[in-house]
């Protein structure tokens, strides 16, 4: 079975093991919300571990000149 569950008595729930980050799919997804394919637009620029560098609204910008 596909990442296997275990029941975690003291949270009285099933837990799913851990896994890897999916970059290209977090990419995508990042991408729908810019787009506005999403059913709302994003809430702010990137942030969190995952980022890295400047802030996109910057690197575009920047870019664009």
């Amino acid at each position: 079975m596909k990442g296997t569950k275990s029941f975690d008595g003291d949270l009285q729930m099933f837990r799913e093991t851990t896994r890897e980050f999916n970059l290209a799919h977090l990419r995508f997804l990042r991408w729908l919300a810019e787009q506005g394919r999403l059913e709302h637009k994003p809430l702010g620029p990137p942030s969190g571990p995952l980022v890295d560098g400047k802030p996109y609204e910057e690197e575009k910008l920047a870019e664009a000149a």
